[in-house]
């Protein structure tokens, strides 16, 4: 089953979901004015989350994780009442999202780790235990020293240690060679990997080597034109559904910003997947289940935890 913040769900009900995307986030004091993502409009969010839900959405993959703007209170609120499944991610996100002086920027791997695990199994911090994380997210930047690969190293552990996935975010692809020697040298499979951002960095014979080594690929600059997505994120799925790795990758919108989402008065906002994407996809002559496979059912079926015995 999969861990969502209103309790575990059939990975096969989900159907349409936005495999990379932010349902809240509301930055603590002291992160610098720059980096302060603001989506707390609760009104807002929810009519959004409702258009969704309407046009056939079944989940939304939440990933900011605790201390730098997760409140999974309000992902469970705005889940029950919109009828939408939502996951919330434990983990870190890059440093600069954080106060200056948060603790996991001095932790040891143990209490990281630690942290991690009772998030996944006993529940959030801030919800007093009553709503679990699915997943572990990594904010990597491309570089695997100081306080970055402590938090790394107690990622793999938690993982090691539930079978939850690791859910990367990526600056636009950089240095993701590293990641699949990495997290295997600790004993995280390339299946328990979820690399986003990445096309990106649309270069198809990388794509294709992580694919086949296992990993799932996090596409989310269809509807991004500074991305220029028909000379980069089209061409390179179509190579990709071609060398038959449809299987391998899961689409996203990613809309952290305010000015992204239509009730805020901007867009493409979250219907850009059931209007302008599917369509598109039906253009490029995919067939159903491919499509399926491409807007849920990949990211769905990934998230349900597996222990490193049990992977396929």
């Amino acid at each position: 089953m999969l861990q969502t913040v209103t309790g575990p769900a059939d990975p096969a009900a989900v159907g349409l979901a936005d495999g990379h995307g932010h349902a809240w986030i509301m930055p603590p004091p002291g992160v610098a004015p720059d980096y302060r993502l603001e989506l707390h409009d609760v009104a807002v969010i929810k009519a959004e989350l409702s258009d969704f839900r309407s046009a056939g959405g079944g989940l939304l993959v939440d990933c900011q994780p605790g201390g730098c703007g997760r409140d999974a209170r309000m992902l469970a609120q705005l889940a029950t009442e919109t009828g939408l499944f939502i996951t919330a991610t434990t983990g870190f996100h890059r440093q600069v999202y954080y106060p200056p002086d948060h603790w996991l920027w001095s932790a040891t791997v143990e209490a990281t780790a630690a942290y991690f695990v009772e998030e996944l199994t006993q529940g959030t911090r801030e919800s007093g235990g009553r709503v679990r994380a699915a997943t572990i997210k990594v904010g990597y930047e491309g570089v695997i020293e100081g306080q970055t690969r402590v938090l790394m190293e107690a990622a793999a552990d938690a993982a090691r240690q539930t079978g939850a996935v690791i859910l990367f975010h990526t600056e636009r692809g950089r240095n993701v060679e590293a990641l699949l020697s990495f997290f295997g040298e600790r004993g995280v499979p390339p299946e328990r990997l979820y690399i986003c951002h990445v096309d990106k960095r649309p270069d198809f014979g990388l794509h294709r080597e992580l694919a086949e080594a296992g990993a799932l690929l996090g596409y989310d600059t269809f509807v991004r034109p500074k991305y220029d997505p028909e000379h980069g994120v089209w061409p390179l799925l179509r190579r990709m559904v071609a060398a038959g790795l449809a299987g391998s990758i899961a689409i996203g919108l990613d809309l952290a910003l305010p000015e992204m989402w239509r009730h805020y008065g901007g867009g493409p906002g979250l219907l850009a997947l059931p209007e302008r994407i599917i369509p598109r996809l039906r253009q490029e002559g995919f067939d159903r289940p491919t499509i399926a496979r491409l807007t849920g059912q990949n990211v769905a079926r990934r998230l349900v935890w597996r222990m490193p015995e049990d992977q396929e």
